[in-house]
């Protein structure tokens, strides 16, 4: 943990010695980029929802390369940079074997189509800043930052996402959302999805979850929704299990036909025994 500096003083006319409130009253800084982490995971909420944005991507979009939680290597203007993605996605990029790290130079010098960075307690601050500029900097097309709790100061209070889409001059235009793109119902809420889909094959949006985080704080996450219809991409197990469920109402369908057809059947038998004892 970097220590804080020394409270700033200087002595006025009166000799009575001045405070910097700016610094006595800043929260410290917990994060120290010189020492390395394994990973970013710092929490269960942050591990589920890593898991889940690359269980999403990779079952839907199995043409282009999901990563997680790997150092992305690049060199720009002179500049060897290293950035840490919790979600990194590249479309139409074919590796078909798993990576310790992503080394720019070894494919291209391609940078990922979009980069997505979960807001932790120690990492939120350089999230929003100096990966952000790293990002602009390597012409990243698409950078989403959010929260899956509240970690940070109130201004970044979740519901909260932000997307920026780089634009050809080079700056990143930045597109918010503050609150929940599905309601309790399961019905999506008019204007609330970014709509990213120039870029990548998905919109954005925010749920809440039904699990909490610490007993009763809400827990959100982050889904991706189809660019024409207000429908989510699934993970693996949910369209395994709506095909059971599509399967079951089909059978159960199929059983109701028979039944019918089985009445029917009973019905023609018995007008017919009818017809035989008239005839007799």
């Amino acid at each position: 943990m970097q220590e804080s500096s020394d409270t700033p003083r200087r002595e006025d006319r009166n000799k009575k010695p001045f405070v910097s409130t700016r610094h006595r009253d800043a929260e410290p800084d917990t994060y120290e980029p010189n020492i390395p982490r394994l990973g970013r995971r710092e929490n269960e909420p942050h591990s589920a929802e890593i898991t889940y944005l690359y269980d999403v991507l990779t079952t839907n979009f199995p043409d282009d390369r999901t990563m997680w939680d790997l150092h992305h290597y690049f060199k720009k203007n002179g500049i060897n940079i290293d950035i840490q993605f919790d979600i990194s996605y590249f479309k139409g990029l074919n590796i078909p074997y798993d990576l310790p790290s992503y080394q720019a130079k070894d494919f291209d010098n391609r940078v990922p189509t979009m980069g997505i960075n979960i807001l932790s307690p120690s990492t939120w601050r350089s999230d929003l800043a100096e990966k952000l500029d790293y990002c602009r900097l390597v012409e990243i097309p698409l950078y989403l930052v959010f929260n899956s709790y509240h970690v940070a100061t109130n201004i970044y209070k979740p519901p909260f996402a932000r997307a920026y889409l780089l634009q050809d001059n080079g700056d990143y235009k930045i597109k918010e959302l503050r609150k929940v793109s599905i309601n309790s119902s399961g019905e999506f809420v008019s204007d609330a999805l970014i709509d990213v889909s120039d870029i990548v094959p998905f919109r954005i949006g925010l749920k809440k979850r039904e699990r909490k985080f610490k007993k009763d704080e809400p827990l959100y996450r982050l889904v991706l929704a189809k660019p024409d219809k207000n429908e989510l991409f699934l993970t693996e197990n949910e369209i395994n299990k709506r095909t059971i469920e599509d399967q079951a109402k089909t059978i159960d369908n199929q059983a109701k036909t028979i039944d019918n057809q089985a009445k029917t059947i009973e019905k023609l038998r018995e007008e017919n025994l009818k017809l035989k004892e008239k005839l007799d």
